[in-house]
């Protein structure tokens, strides 16, 4: 029986795991939740349950709610910019498949989900990207199928209202970073803010722990000039940078070295052409899914 439970829950692992990271925006919370799950799935009574994968679904995404609740709190004294922790992506066969697995864990979908209310955010996640009916998540929610209809209307048009005009092509993501570092490497002014959209924003997250920007910073100069002196410093301290070309949350990004060590994670968001947000991950505590092998999680289809 117990070789039984455990078959039925790694059969939906990665879709717990899935939900679990979007509504957290953590792995290592997303992995206690659904260790969580695991825990009470070997209490429950499964042979009277219609369907496990709804149970476990259920069972996790109030688990997940209840955290975030409890996060969002933490989040208010979280030192500097908080942003979402990387992982590696995944890679499938079907491009409609990948496209959607890549829009639903970009940084900026995940920093726009933060804007919502908890329920709002579980509303839209479990409906609009895993798929399940209003009814499912009615019962996930503790909300009517209507008012989950409208929390969905709502969340999807504060997402909506967050996300690029004109999203960039994965060709022309990949040649504005590689322009853009390339004019830092240069101590390029003129270049970097060629590639900047006027009101360009730039988030960093250090948590506390390292050197980061403690706000965001705005506008094509001034991040323009910020990435000068950073360029210019690792020059004047003799820093070994290296900078290693690497997909996660959904696009291509860079791994920034510093005399060997880890040190940034940076990803960019492209709009009608050129660079609008830039997000710079320091915080070492949230290089876990960039150091180990992990699997990605999925969306179920």
């Amino acid at each position: 029986m117990q070789d039984q439970r455990t078959a039925i829950f790694e059969q939906h692992r990665r879709t717990l795991e899935g939900i679990a990271y979007r509504m957290l925006g953590t792995l290592a919370e997303a992995r206690d939740v659904v260790q969580e799950t695991y825990l009470k799935w070997h209490e429950a009574e499964i042979e009277t349950l219609d369907s496990p994968r709804a149970w476990l679904i259920t069972v996790c995404s109030r688990l997940a709610l209840n955290q975030l609740q409890s996060a969002r709190k933490q989040r208010e004294i979280y030192v500097g910019e908080w942003l979402p922790e990387p992982f590696l992506d995944e890679v499938v066969d079907d491009p409609a498949q990948q496209h959607a697995i890549d829009d639903s864990v970009s940084i900026a979908l995940l920093r726009a989900l933060e804007k919502l209310s908890p329920v709002e955010r579980a509303v839209f996640l479990l409906h609009d990207i895993f798929e399940l009916s209003f009814e499912e998540v009615s019962g996930v929610v503790g909300k009517n199928s209507a008012h989950c209809r409208q929390l969905a209307l709502r969340a999807r048009k504060r997402v909506r209202d967050n996300r690029p005009r004109f999203q960039a092509s994965p060709e022309q993501h990949q040649q504005l970073l590689e322009g853009f570092i390339g004019a830092a490497q240069r101590l390029d002014l003129d270049g970097l803010i060629s590639l900047l959209a006027e009101q360009v924003e730039m988030y960093s997250d250090g948590g506390g722990k390292v050197e980061a920007l403690p706000r965001m910073l705005s506008g094509a100069t001034d991040v323009a000039r910020f990435f000068i002196t950073i360029f210019n410093r690792f020059r004047d301290k003799g820093t070994t940078l290296r900078i290693q070309p690497q997909r996660f949350n959904g696009s291509l990004g860079i791994l920034m070295f510093e005399n060997d060590k880890l040190a940034t994670a940076l990803t960019i968001e492209a709009d009608a052409g050129r660079i609008s947000h830039i997000y710079a991950v320091r915080n070492p505590d949230k290089f876990s899914g960039l150091l180990e092998s992990t699997e990605i999680f999925s969306i179920p289809r």
